[in-house]
């Protein structure tokens, strides 16, 4: 499955950058490396462009913690910068036809004229088919191209090679699945990411689509009232009436997604969570579990791969969640 030898996945959040290494060793992937810049103020602005100049600063920073011959990199936008569409398009269609039409359905509906937006397009699974059609479904995803550009130009002027960009959800969903597959788990586990601005659920139901929310709500909240929004979160901490309070708050967003998502998929409720992002003082996982009665566990990502015994050391440590975009990037690029 896995070809490529050596693949970074980075991760381009608001207050840092985060790498993950993976290598191939074999039928397995290995942990070589990660690092994290924090950066002096955010990089990406209000349309999820990023400041060039400065990403390429902390991209080179992070260069120097990473193996030598490390240089393809994969990617990760966040859901809300793409525009994602299903549609309906003639089979018989070529290539170049396709493509017009696919701009065309996206002119109707996006709010930036379609010469602004790079795409990307595929037909989804047409397994359930039992008789040729004249129409299939296609996924559509659409982007500002100063979205992706500003990023690939960063990467690039480092010297690295980017080859994939995914969605930061497909991220996420990429290391729940390995996460899964390493543990033996059969029971539906979701992913939520706990970010600053946002908190995003994401589950893959056997045999169903991806299913996504994204909760405006995050660690800004408790910032708001603590400390000055310059200060980093990773070196705050909160006191244990702080830390209950938000993780009551966090309780009663995530009750109305779980209800909604185990009403519409009966078949596949979800019996417990990993907990990722950067706010791992914030939460209390034993509090979450009684308040939304399933198991809540922080992910560690480096946990699910072999790695040096001097790196083990380090990555044992169960206050790595923040990586977990990064590390399923480099799943998702090293299976390409």
């Amino acid at each position: 499955m896995f070809r490529n030898p050596r693949i970074i996945g980075i991760d381009i959040g608001h207050h840092s950058v985060k790498a993950v290494v993976l290598s191939q060793n074999k039928e397995q992937l290995e942990l070589t490396a990660f690092a994290e810049i924090v950066l002096p103020s955010s990089v990406i602005n209000e349309q999820h462009s990023v400041n060039t100049s400065a990403l390429l600063s902390a991209i080179r920073k992070l260069k120097k913690s990473l193996p030598f011959n490390a240089k393809t990199v994969a990617l990760a936008l966040p859901d809300s910068a793409v525009i994602s569409k299903v549609i309906q398009l003639d089979t018989n269609l070529s290539d170049e036809e396709a493509e017009f039409a696919v701009a065309q359905a996206l002119s109707a509906s996006s709010p930036f004229p379609v010469e602004e937006l790079r795409l990307d397009f595929f037909p989804l699974s047409s397994d359930s088919f039992t008789e040729p059609t004249m129409t299939a479904p296609y996924q559509i995803f659409a982007t500002r191209k100063d979205t992706i550009d500003s990023r690939i130009e960063a990467v690039k002027k480092a010297g690295l090679t980017p080859k994939v960009m995914e969605l930061q959800t497909h991220a996420l969903l990429w290391l729940a699945e390995h996460a899964a597959e390493q543990s033996a788990m059969q029971d539906q586990w979701g992913l939520v990411d706990i970010g600053k601005r946002h908190t995003e659920f994401s589950v893959k139901p056997s045999g169903a689509a991806a299913y996504h929310r994204e909760i405006a709500f995050g660690t800004r909240q408790l910032r708001a009232n603590s400390f000055d929004d310059s200060e980093s979160m990773q070196v705050f901490s909160p006191t244990p009436d702080q830390a209950e309070a938000f993780t009551k708050q966090l309780a009663d967003q995530l009750k109305r997604q779980f209800q909604l998502y185990n009403s519409t998929h009966p078949r596949s409720v979800l019996k417990g969570i990993w907990l990722c992002g950067g706010s791992q003082h914030v939460v209390l996982d034993d509090l979450l579990t009684r308040l939304l009665s399933i198991e809540v566990q922080w992910m560690n990502p480096f946990s699910y791969f072999p790695c040096s015994k001097k790196l083990d050391e380090i990555a044992s440590n169960s206050f790595y969640s923040q990586y977990a975009v990064a590390t399923g990037l480099a799943i998702r690029g090293a299976a390409e």
